[in-house]
């Protein structure tokens, strides 16, 4: 065979390879495209379907569907991942009165005209007609299932503006346009047109079991800035008898409810949504984004409706996460998807506390998805809910709090950590607790070295009322007369509060290279006031939460930094520096370290700066 053919050769079948992995690629879409999905350049106004939801228990139902008309988006923010086309279609039927209309919680309800899947209920219309909504045209949809699982996508963008291909009449008003908002977005932000409507997405509350009061109120503040709608539904949530009967994941279909999870165990966060379209393990859902965070990793559950309620501004569902059903995989502006059997990593949390005062103990045990933002977010308000569901009160305090870290990054290297640390706050030791934690975890999954995620966080809190403090009143130096590489003798004079005073003596060697010239003796604690509202500049020449270990910390790998961390400096040591006095930037090694660390019981307080001058010999 001639070289000629066999390069001809080679290169049809590189060909056909690149052709066959595309068919493979694109065959649930080729699939449905031919089969069972009504395109979009088919939907006509005046078309009549059917659509299938749950408005109570795990019951599939029907309600009729009618198309109004077709919108285009007009990019008013030229933005290219809002584009494409939507329906507008009014809904009707019993399950549709039931449900008080187009109800959160049915996002994703799949739309069905002569048997053929047109798209997924995306939204329905605020504080006026709810039977009037929009769908997202399946094909659009499907799209999502040919997106890497390593993209990602930006945070939410303001409302979308749709145009009609034709204008409409609802009642007496012509509508040329549509607004459509995200589920927490106020419709205050817009000021329609007298020919335009305000739609918002027809997403469910966040639904959140095992966290009230204070930690509501934080993680509150928190999903305000996350795109998503916080509901304190407190024990609404909690499944009874029918939803505590597991269904097999083959009897998930079009139309069921499913949960999106972010935390599961002593603490539920869940939103409900409904399935639109499934392929054997595949799903779609919907019909809008979720936190639209591109590549994700969120638990996919059934679910059990308990209730539609209606509303003026918008009617919604109440439910529970039943039985874990798979992983949600993508969040994007046109739907979630995921896969059914394969499930996602879950960071185990516990929290340990104990009330010294009033000898009480809680232990909250759950898992939260591998994902910073939402980590973060979920930790920062549990923490809360674990130490005031215990204290009971507001205020100061004095804490023992120890820190038992796990993580990995992305090439699977394991991270194992350790640290005790003592915090006092005359102000709120709760919310002093929380900031020691939230930069922690900041530092891991905001590292500049690489791509870092807890796997397990374990957190044990000791804490009492009493105030543990220890101040350093003064420092005597008592060999005035020392050399490089001789000793200096201190002795320092510390109070614990409302107790008597004592003195601990510490031995500090100095350099044998040092020169003679004037040095300044610093002894001091972290915390060089009682008053946690304000971090001073010494406290911050410390650098305790980076790299108090020194320079070397600024080009270290990622173990290095956080091994710094667990072995930096605590509240409770007792610290001492040498540097050249008027220049405090050129610090004199002790021992090869910044600092000399002198451990104590309390948390020590206050500083004492002391001049010496180095004799020659």
């Amino acid at each position: 065979m001639s070289l000629s053919i066999q390069v001809a050769e080679r290169r049809l079948f590189g060909l056909l390879s690149i052709i066959l992995a595309f068919i493979f690629a694109n065959a649930d879409f080729a699939f449905a495209q031919n089969t069972d999905i009504l395109r979009i350049k088919d939907v006509k106004v005046g078309m009549r379907g059917i659509g299938k939801t749950v408005v109570q228990g795990r019951k599939i139902e029907t309600f009729e569907v009618e198309v109004l008309g077709i919108l285009s988006n007009n990019k008013v923010n030229e933005n290219l991942l809002i584009n494409g086309k939507s329906i507008l279609v009014k809904v009707s039927g019993d399950v549709i009165r039931r449900a008080g209309g187009i109800a959160a919680g049915m996002s994703g309800s799949p739309v069905y005209v002569d048997g053929k899947l047109m798209g997924g209920i995306s939204s329905g219309w605020i504080m006026t007609d709810h039977t009037v909504g929009l769908v997202t045209p399946i094909e659009e949809m499907l799209e999502i299932w040919s997106y890497p699982e390593l993209a990602s996508l930006p945070d939410g963008e303001g409302p979308k503006r749709w145009l009609l291909d034709s204008p409409v009449m609802l009642g007496s008003k012509t509508v040329n346009a549509v607004w459509e908002i995200a589920c927490n977005q106020p419709d205050s932000l817009l000021q329609p047109a007298a020919d335009e409507l305000v739609f918002r997405q027809a997403a469910a509350e966040i639904y959140v079991d095992g966290i009230t009061g204070r930690a509501a109120e934080v993680l509150e503040s928190k999903m305000k800035r996350s795109n998503l709608k916080f509901a304190q539904k407190g024990s609404e949530v909690k499944t009874d008898s029918p939803a505590d009967q597991k269904l097999e994941p083959d009897s998930y279909e079009p139309g069921s409810s499913i949960g999106i999870q972010l935390a599961r165990g002593d603490i539920n966060m869940t939103t409900l949504g409904t399935l639109t379209h499934r392929s054997e393990h595949r799903i779609l859902a919907l019909a809008h984004p979720f936190m639209k965070k591109g590549n994700v990793a969120f638990l996919m559950t059934g679910a059990y409706i308990h209730h539609s309620f209606s509303s003026v501004e918008m009617p919604f569902k109440i439910g529970a996460p039943s039985e874990m059903l798979g992983i949600i995989t993508q969040d994007r502006e046109k739907g979630i998807s995921g896969e059914i059997g394969r499930f996602p990593e879950m960071v185990p949390v516990q929290i340990d506390v104990f009330d010294k005062d009033l000898k009480a103990t809680r232990s909250i045990n759950y898992q939260i998805v591998k994902d910073p933002s939402v980590f973060g977010m979920v930790l920062e308000s549990t923490l809360v809910q674990a130490l005031e569901g215990v204290i009971d009160r507001a205020g100061a305090g004095t804490a023992l709090m120890g820190i038992s870290l796990d993580c990995s990054n992305s090439s699977g290297e394991q991270y194992s950590f350790r640290r005790e640390n003592m915090i006092y706050s005359r102000a709120d030791i709760v919310q002093s607790l929380i900031t020691e934690v939230s930069s922690l975890i900041e530092m891991v999954t905001e590292s500049e070295i690489e791509e870092v995620m807890p796997t397990r966080l374990l957190l044990k809190i000791e804490i009492e009322r009493r105030r543990r403090t220890l101040t350093i009143e003064k420092v005597e130096i008592k060999n005035a007369q020392v050399a490089g590489g001789g000793i200096l003798d201190v002795e320092v004079t510390l109070r614990p509060f409302r107790e008597e005073k004592f003195v601990r003596k510490v031995k500090i060697p100095i350099p044998q290279d040092i020169g003679k010239e004037n040095l300044v003796l610093a002894v001091f604690g972290l915390n060089t006031r009682v008053d946690d509202t304000e971090v001073t500049a010494d406290a911050r020449d410390v650098r305790t939460s980076r790299d108090a270990r020194g320079d070397e910390m600024q080009t270290a790998d990622f173990d290095s930094v956080i091994r710094t961390w667990a072995s930096s400096p605590k509240n409770s040591d007792l610290l001492f520096q040498l540097a050249v006095e008027g220049d405090e930037m050129k610090k004199v090694k002790l021992n090869g370290k910044d600092l000399e660390i002198q451990p104590t019981n309390l948390v020590v307080t206050g500083r004492v700066d002391t001049t010496l001058t180095l004799s020659e010999e």
